[in-house]
C-alpha cells in the first residue's frame, strides 16, 4: 500500500476522532449546562418556598393567636361566677394581665423577605440606580459650573452642628438609665419583706424614681438643646434618645415590679433581674423587656456593613433631596403672597418629595438603623414594620408603620387603661395612645426646629382620631387601600409643605421683639418680604 495513502487515512482517521471527542465534549459541557440550570432553578425555587412558608407560618402564627385569644376569653365568660375564689373584677384583671402578653419569635424583617424574591431585589435595584442618577447628575452640574469636583456637605455638617455636646448629653442620659432604675429596683425589692408599710415605700420610691427622671430625662436635655445651639440632626438626636431612655426605663420597672410584688408573700429571695439582661434591652431595637430573648446563632458581619452603608446612603440622600429640591423651592417662597391658591400649588408640588422622604425615613431608620442593631446583638425578632403599603384603614397603618413604638404604645398604655379601666373604656383607650403619640411628636417637632406650629398635633390628635374611626378594619378592598395611599401622600406633603415654609419664615422674619404670642403665632402667616 502507498504510504501516502496510509497517511491520508491515518490524518482521516485522527480527524474523525478529534472530531468525536469534541462532539463528546460538547455533549458533556451541554449537559453541565442544563445540570446548573437545574441547580439553579432549584435553589431559586427553595427560596421562593422559604418566602412563602414564612408568610404562610406568620399568617397561622397570628391566625392561632387570635382563636386562642378568643377560646381563652369565651371560657372565662363562660366559668360560673360562683365558683371563683377571688372576685371578679380582680380576677379578670389579672387574667388579661397574664394572657395578653407580647411574645417573641425569631422572624425576618419584611423588606429582608421581599429580597429575597428576584422581581423585589429589581425593584430596589431600581431605587439604587435613581439614587446615583441624581447624585451624579447634580456633581456633574456643579463640578461644570464651579471647574473642579463638588461634594458639598455643608447642610449635613450644619445639621451635626455641635455633635460632641449632644453625644456628651447622650453619654449622661445613658449612664442615668443605666445605673439609677436598675439600682432603685434592687433596693426597692431588697426592702420589700422587712418593711412593714410597703405600699409606702413603693410610693415613696416612684415619687424619687420621677423626680430623677424629671431632672436627668426631662430637664437636663431640654437645657442642652436650647442653650448650646445644637444643629437640627444633633437636637434629633438628643430628643429621640431621651424619649427612647424613658420609655426603655418605663418598661424595665413596669415588667419587673408586678413579679417582685407577687413573690413578696411567698417564702424564699425575691429574684430582681440580672444586670447583663439590663444593659442588653438598653440596647436591642425593642421597646418590651424580657429577661431573654430569642437569638441569632451568629452574626453576619456583611450584612451588617450592608445596613450600615444603606443607612449613610439614606441620609445622604435625604441631605441631597433637602438641599436641591426642598430650599431652593420654598426658600423664597415667602416672597409669595400667603394665599389658598399658593397654599394648595405648594401642598401638590411637594407631594413627590414628600413621598420621596417617607420611603427614606421607612428604609433608613426603621429597616437598615434596627436590623444592623439587631444582627450585632444577634436579636432574632425582626418584626420592625409590617406592609404598611397594603393597609385598607388608618387602623392597620398606624399599627404596621412603626412596630416597635406601637408595640410599647398597646401594651403599656392601652392594654394597662384597659386592665384599669375596663373593656368598656376603649374608645378612652385609644385616644389617650393617639393623645400621647401627638404630644411626643409634637415636643420632638417643636425643640427641634425652634418654633411652635402644631400641624403634627393636629395631624395625631384630631385627624387620625377621626380616620381612626372612619376608615376602620371593617374597610376592605383594594379602593380603601387607595383611599389610605391619597390620604398618605397629601398628609405628608401637607406636613413638609407648611413646616418648610414656617422654617424659612423663621428666618426670613425674625421676631423684633419676643413676646409670647409672637413666639405661638406662625411667622409663615405673615412674612411676605
Amino acid at each position: 500500500m502507498d504510504p501516502s495513502e496510509m497517511s491520508n487515512r491515518e490524518v482521516k482517521q485522527r480527524s474523525s476522532q478529534e472530531k468525536t471527542r469534541r462532539e463528546e465534549e460538547t455533549q458533556l459541557l451541554h449537559a453541565e449546562a442544563e445540570h446548573l440550570e437545574k441547580i439553579t432553578a432549584h435553589i431559586q425555587w427553595k427560596r421562593h418556598l422559604e418566602v412563602i412558608k414564612a408568610k404562610i407560618l406568620e399568617e397561622v402564627h397570628n391566625q392561632l393567636s387570635d382563636l386562642l385569644d378568643k377560646t381563652l376569653e369565651e371560657a372565662a365568660h363562660s366559668r360560673p361566677q360562683q365558683l371563683s375564689v377571688i372576685p371578679a373584677k380582680q380576677e379578670s384583671r389579672e387574667k388579661g394581665q397574664l394572657l395578653k402578653k407580647k411574645v417573641f419569635v425569631p422572624q425576618w424583617s419584611l423588606f429582608d423577605t421581599l429580597l429575597e424574591v428576584e422581581h423585589f431585589r429589581t425593584i430596589h435595584h431600581i431605587f439604587v440606580a435613581m439614587l446615583c442618577i441624581f447624585v451624579l447628575k447634580q456633581i456633574t452640574v456643579d463640578s461644570i459650573d464651579e471647574g473642579r469636583l463638588v461634594l458639598d456637605f455643608e447642610l449635613f455638617i450644619n445639621g451635626f452642628r455641635q455633635l460632641p455636646t449632644a453625644l456628651l448629653a447622650w453619654l449622661c442620659m445613658f449612664l442615668y438609665t443605666l445605673f439609677v432604675p436598675f439600682q432603685a429596683l434592687q433596693m426597692w425589692s431588697g426592702c420589700l419583706k422587712t418593711t412593714r408599710f410597703p405600699n409606702l415605700l413603693t410610693a415613696t420610691l416612684v415619687f424619687l424614681v420621677l423626680l430623677c427622671h424629671a431632672a436627668v430625662l426631662g430637664f437636663f436635655p431640654v437645657y442642652i438643646i436650647v442653650y448650646s445651639n445644637l444643629g437640627i440632626a444633633s437636637r434629633k438626636i438628643v430628643l429621640f434618645e431621651q424619649i427612647r431612655f424613658l420609655m426603655k426605663s418605663y418598661a424595665f420597672l413596669r415588667e419587673s415590679m408586678p413579679p417582685l410584688l407577687h413573690a413578696r408573700n411567698q417564702v424564699g429571695k425575691i429574684s430582681c433581674p440580672e444586670f447583663s439582661t439590663y444593659l442588653y434591652f438598653l440596647f436591642c431595637p425593642t421597646l418590651i423587656y424580657r429577661k431573654s430573648y430569642p437569638r441569632d446563632p451568629y452574626i453576619r458581619w456583611n450584612y451588617v456593613i450592608r445596613k450600615l452603608v444603606e443607612f449613610l446612603a439614606g441620609v445622604y440622600f435625604l441631605n441631597f433631596l433637602l438641599k436641591y429640591y426642598f430650599i431652593p423651592y420654598f426658600g423664597n417662597i415667602h416672597k409669595q403672597p400667603f394665599t389658598i391658591k399658593i397654599q394648595l400649588l405648594s401642598i401638590f408640588d411637594s407631594v413627590i418629595l414628600g413621598l420621596s422622604f417617607l420611603l427614606i425615613i421607612n428604609y433608613t431608620f426603621l429597616h437598615c438603623w434596627p436590623n444592623a442593631w439587631a444582627e450585632i446583638l444577634r436579636f432574632a425578632d425582626r418584626s420592625f414594620y409590617k406592609d404598611w403599603w397594603n393597609s385598607t384603614s388608618f387602623s392597620t397603618f398606624f399599627r404596621s408603620w412603626n412596630g416597635i413604638v406601637h408595640d410599647w404604645l398597646y401594651w403599656y398604655i392601652y392594654q394597662d387603661f384597659l386592665w384599669l379601666m375596663g373593656k368598656r373604656a376603649r374608645a378612652g383607650a385609644m385616644f389617650m395612645v393617639f393623645l400621647l403619640s401627638a404630644v411626643a411628636h409634637e415636643y420632638i417637632i417643636t425643640f427641634s426646629f425652634g418654633f411652635f406650629y402644631p400641624i403634627l398635633f393636629v395631624f395625631f390628635a384630631m385627624i387620625g382620631v377621626s380616620f381612626h374611626f372612619v376608615l376602620n378594619d371593617k374597610r376592605k378592598g383594594p379602593f380603601w387601600n387607595i383611599i389610605i395611599l391619597l390620604c398618605l401622600l397629601l398628609g405628608s406633603a401637607m406636613f413638609f409643605s407648611l413646616y418648610c415654609q414656617e422654617l424659612f419664615g423663621q428666618v426670613h422674619c425674625p421676631l423684633k421683639e419676643k413676646t409670647f404670642w409672637g413666639q405661638v403665632t406662625p411667622r409663615s402667616w405673615s412674612c411676605h418680604t
